[in-house]
Order: C-alpha cells, then structure tokens, then sequence
C-alpha cells in the first residue's frame, strides 16, 4: 500500500494489485500491441459497412464510463484522497463528451445530426474524448508525489464530489460549445470521412503525446508501491495509445484501423471497471474466508471459556467428589463388617447410592461444559435450572461464603442454550467470590420478570428492543468497579487479577451468551459498594406440561418375557459383571461377551438373541457402533441399545454414533435399563 494512503479504509486506491493480476495486465497489453503492429499496414483498408455500429459502440462507451466514474466516486467517499477526485471527476467529463459526441453522429435520428453542424465537430469531440483520460491521469500522477498525498476533510467530501460534478459538466459543456461554435478558429481535421488532417495538423499526435507523458507519469508515480487503480490505470492508457495509432493510420471511418481502434478504446474505457468488479469478487471470497475464520475462533473462545470455568472449579470438584466417595467406601466398609444387618444395611446401600447419582449429575454437568458444539437453544425453566445447578455453585464458592437464592415463583420460561446458561452463571458466581472481603462475603442470586422499556439510541450495537424479559441477578457484598474498569469488564482476556488467577474470558461469555439469545447484561457497581451483574433475556413461550415430568404414579417395571435373551457386551470385567445381574434381575437370560470379537462369534453361532446390549467404545478396532451394523448383518431384526459414559455430543463427533441410536449413559440405575430396553424392544 502507498505510504500516502497508509490508514485509510481499502479501496482499490490503497489495496496493491496481487501477481495473478500483473500477469493479467501485461499480457493484455502485450497481446493489444501485438494485434495494433500485425494490422498497422491493413489500417487503411475499407472495412465492411456495420449499420448501427457508432451508436451501440458510443452507448457502451457511455454506460461503461458512467459506471467508472461512478466507482471512482464512490472509492472517493471511502478514501477521500485528492488524486482519486480528480481522477473520478475526469472519468465523469470523458462520459459526457463520448454522449455528446454521440448526438453529434448523423443518423442517430431522423432529422440528422442533434449536436453541430457537420463531422468536423464529430472529429473535435473525438480529440477532446481522448484528451480527457491523459488529462486526469497526468493530474492524478503529479498530486501522488511525496509521501503523503492531499486529502479532503471528512465533512467536506459531499461538497467536493459536487464540485467536481460539476467542473467536469462544464468542461463538457465548455468543450462542446468550442466544438461547434469555435470551429472557425480550430485546426481543420476532417474532410467528410476522411480525417488525414488529424494526423497532418498535430493535434492527433499531439494527443498521442499526452497520452504517452500521462502513461509515463503515472509509471514514475506508482513504481515503487502500485495500487490496483495505478496498475489499471496504466492498461487504460496503454490500449489507449494503441488506439490512437491504428484510428490515425486508417485516416478515414469504416476502415480497418478505424474499427480496431474503437475495439481497443472501449477495452480501455473497461479497465478500470474490470478491476473494480474483480475486487469486489476477491472481496467477497476474502470476506467468506474471515467469517469461516471468525466462526472457528469465536468457537475456539468459548470453548476456552468454557475451560477457565472448569479451572476454576477444580479445587470444588475435587472436594465434592472425595466427599461423595467417602460416602461410598465407608458404606462398603460398614457393610462388609456387618453384613447381616439388613436395616443397617439397607440405609448404607441408599446413602452410598444417592452420593452415586451426586456424582453422576456433577459429572453431566462437567461434560456438557466442555462440549464442543454449536449453541442449541431450548424453551427452559430457569429456575429448575438454577436449582439443578445449585450443588456445582456451591462447590465453587466453598463454604465461607454465604449463598442463597431468591426465585421469583411465576418466572417466565426462556429459549437458551442451557449450557451455556449454566456457565455464565457459574463465571458471575465465581467472579463475585473472587471480589468477596475475606470475612462475611454474601452472593444473592434472584430472578424476577420485568418489561423493558424502548432504548433510547434504538441503532446502538448494545440496544436491545422493548418487551418482556426475564432478569437474573447476581449480587455480591465485595469490593465493586470503578467506571473505568467497568467500561472494559466485558472485553476477552481483560482482568484485574494477578497473573496466572483468571484470563479475562469469565465475562466475555456471559456478554457473548446473552448478546446470542437475543439480550444483554447490565452492570451496577461502585468502590466499596459490592457489585449487581444483571442478565436480561426474552421471555419465550410458556412451558407445556410434559407427561415426562409429570407427578403420575411410576410406569411399572417392566421385566424379560421367557427366555429373552440379551447379548451384553463390555469390556470392563466389574462393569460387565454388574451388568449381567441386573439383566438376571429383570429375568433376562445373558449372555456376556468382552469385546466386538466375543459377540460375533456368538452371534454366528445357534444361541438366541433378541437384544444387543453393548458399550460403545471397547478396545480391538471395533466400537459398539460397528458392532451393532455387523450384528444386523448376520441377524436381521436385531433390536440393539448402546451405553457410555461420554455424553451425546461427544458420541456423535469422536464416535460417529448416528443420532437415533438409542444411548443409555452411565451411570444408570436398573430402572433406567429396564426402560430402554422396553423401548428398544419396542423399536426393534
């Protein structure tokens, strides 16, 4: 990019032309100079009669001229440099002298010629035609030297594009009236389609001269750092030059040089539009690669907030977990000594089974942090949701801190992507503790209703429109923001904690996860005063009552019929035990397989099968997936339900596990298995 433009928004002025674009501009030329020598010496010849001709070669040149100025104008609005005004303004006078040459050619109408009195003017408007490219271009090449070029004042550019509207109408108009009024005191240059005099006067080589300068100016001004225009700018005068050679070899209309030349002339007139529509495809490829790249990072950001959040939350976890093992082991321990206390017994086995299901909801929730998905909005209570995720915020914030919630009872349901409503949530909490004096630190969490009124900036990026909405607020007792860091709170990797205690991310999803569902966050704090982070979030169609959640009497159990039989295949020898005689328990008939391996061999055998019940990842190169394609090969009909303890997403990215394969995720109570294998049975 030229020094001189250096900061300013891209345009074809300041963008420098790629190699591919070079070696376009060059072998056009090469190839126009090549075609102008090859016909030089048939210039002269008569060529063949085209009715029409002038009229449709003059409109093209009109309209392409008229979209180049327009371009131009339109880059100068953006760029704003003095050299590319001029430049505009003179592409905008070579349009209107081409139209006004135009209504100068007898024929276009019934009653002759609408402009001038004969094809001296036609001549004439010819010459100032192709004076109008050298001209601007000899004015755009003087103004770029040094290294910063003119600009116009920001306020000023709508009275500057006006003014040079208007210069360039008036010099047509100027050089229209010399055309026609002035010819008396003009060199003679056409005698009916015999234009000799052009050549023989000076004032055709003398164009021609111009022409060259211009090309050579604009080669001195732009060698060293070339722009897309300069690079174009440059074709334009070369074609136009080539122009000028063939139109004064063939000396008269419809020859060959005649012809050719109005061919080169409209290529050069193209030039500069040629370029401007192939940036704007180079753009819009530029702009599909950005948006592809701003998706993957935006991905890769929350995916990393994600993470800070589960940092944050290792020393809780840990806690919690060894809390709820010890639950376990004890009960174990307790039993084995006195196994013959049933009553005793039998309230152990509850405590350690209800620390079990703890520790698998805890785990739920770790794993659908750490997901990698794309947002999956669903119509969700929040309040079930706070509730639910109420034991993983106590765990982050430990037990000196005082937690409560208050729940407003009617709260509206919002459409949300609950994990990501659960993180920003936590990454509030955990800022909060952060910010707590070390005695008597107090987090409140509410929820309320509330309509929100009209912004009064609606067309500010942070508006969001009027209507209902659902708040919920976190309010801590620490030691609040001043108006300087609140401004930045919500920026990625901006923190006012030590190195190495938090990366700046925590906030920036909250802000990202409403701003995504359609809402906002507010923020109240001052020194010493705590702080109130608020997140609003529309309020979305009421919850229908699901016969899943409903308070009926239980389904019962549903147990084998005779003789059916289940393939259960695990690689884990105490999961694989545990399985076997809860499947017993129910009244299957089991037969129990370590690998893919062991069940095939089974499944070519005579034993019945009428349900595989498989892990889906087990070493040996075959998972639970491709298990189950190969037993439908060898039996037909089999019904098949899969189980892990990865979740759903994780199944279907590293796994491939198709979406309507039934899952039962670890770990399960006997309930859940009779369950679904009553509905894959019932799928089967």
């Amino acid at each position: 990019m030229d020094p001189a433009f250096r900061g300013q928004a891209a345009t074809i002025v300041t963008e420098p032309p790629p190699r591919a674009q070079r070696r376009v501009a060059g072998w056009l030329c090469l190839l126009a100079a090549l075609a102008t020598l090859c016909l030089l010496p048939l210039a002269a010849r008569g060529g063949p009669v085209l009715p029409g001709f002038m009229l449709i070669h003059q409109t093209a040149l009109v309209i392409t001229y008229g979209l180049s100025a327009w371009v131009l104008f339109a880059q100068f609005r953006r760029a704003r440099s003095v050299p590319l005004l001029l430049i505009a303004g003179g592409t905008l006078y070579t349009t209107a002298i081409v139209l006004l040459q135009l209504l100068s050619v007898p024929g276009i109408v019934p009653a002759g010629r609408l402009l001038g009195a004969g094809p001296e003017t036609t001549t004439w408007l010819w010459t100032f035609w192709h004076l109008g490219p050298p001209a601007c271009a000899l004015a755009y090449a003087l103004t770029l030297r040094g290294e910063q070029t003119r600009l116009v004042p920001s306020g000023a550019g709508r009275l500057a594009v006006a003014t040079a509207v208007l210069a360039a109408l008036v010099a047509a108009g100027l050089s229209a009236l010399l055309a026609t009024g002035g010819l008396p005191w003009l060199p003679h240059q056409v005698t009916g389609d015999d234009y000799t005099a052009l050549t023989t006067s000076g004032v055709g080589p003398a164009v021609q001269l111009l022409t060259v300068v211009a090309l050579l100016a604009v080669w001195w001004a732009t060698r060293r750092r070339p722009s897309v225009l300069d690079l174009w700018l440059g074709v334009s005068l070369v074609l136009l030059v080539l122009d000028n050679f063939l139109t004064m070899a063939g000396s008269a209309r419809a020859t060959v040089g005649w012809y050719v030349g109005r061919i080169e002339a409209l290529a050069s007139a193209f030039a500069i539009l040629w370029a401007y529509l192939h940036e704007v495809d180079a753009l819009r490829a530029r702009a599909e690669a950005s948006a592809e790249e701003a998706a993957r990072a935006g991905a890769a950001l929350r995916q990393a907030q994600k993470m800070e959040a589960i940092g944050r939350l290792t020393g809780g976890i840990a806690h919690d977990f060894n809390n709820l093992l010890m639950v376990v082991t004890s009960g174990f321990e307790m039993i084995r000594r006195r196994p013959e206390d049933q009553a005793r017994t039998i309230k152990l086995a509850d405590a350690g089974l209800e620390a079990a299901q703890r520790g698998a909801r805890l785990t739920r929730q770790l794993l659908t942090f750490a997901r990698r998905q794309n947002l999956r909005p669903e119509t969700v209570n929040l309040n079930a949701s706070l509730l639910d995720f109420e034991p993983l915020v106590r765990r982050a914030l430990g037990e000196a801190v005082e937690f409560h919630f208050t729940l407003h009872p009617a709260l509206h349901p919002a459409r949300i992507d609950p994990g990501e409503f659960e993180a920003a949530v936590l990454n509030l909490v955990v800022n909060a503790r952060d910010a707590l004096p070390p005695q008597n630190g107090r987090i409140l969490v509410t929820t309320r209703n509330e309509r929100r009124a009209a912004p009064a900036q609606p067309q500010a990026p942070e508006a969001v429109p009027a209507g209902d909405y659902v708040v919920i607020s976190v309010v801590d007792n620490g030691t609040g923001m001043d108006a300087a860091t609140r401004a930045q709170v919500f920026e990625p990797f901006f923190t006012t904690k030590e190195f190495g205690k938090g990366s700046g991310l925590g906030l920036s999803q909250v802000w990202g996860f409403a701003r995504s569902a359609g809402g906002t966050v507010e923020i109240a704090s001052a020194p010493g005063q705590g702080t109130t982070v608020e997140i609003w979030l529309p309020q979305a169609e009421r919850l229908q009552p699901s016969a899943e959640h409903g308070t009926g009497a239980a389904s019962p159990l549903r147990r084998a019929d005779a003789g059916e039989t289940v393939l259960a295949v695990e690689d884990e020898p105490a999961v694989l035990a545990a399985v076997t005689e809860n499947l017993a328990d129910l009244g299957y008939r089991v037969l129990a397989a370590r690998n893919a391996g062991e069940a095939l061999a089974i499944l070519r055998g005579p034993e019945r099968v009428d349900i595989l019940f498989s892990d889906v990842v087990m070493p040996g190169g075959m998972n639970g997936v491709q298990l189950a394609v190969e037993a439908g090969r060898l039996r037909g009909g089999l019904r098949v339900l899969l189980t892990s303890g990865y979740t759903d997403e994780a199944l279907a990215g590293q796994h491939s596990v198709p979406s309507d394969v039934p899952i039962l995720t670890k770990p399960y109570r006997r309930e859940e298995l009779a369950e679904r294998l009553q509905v894959a049975r019932r799928n089967g």
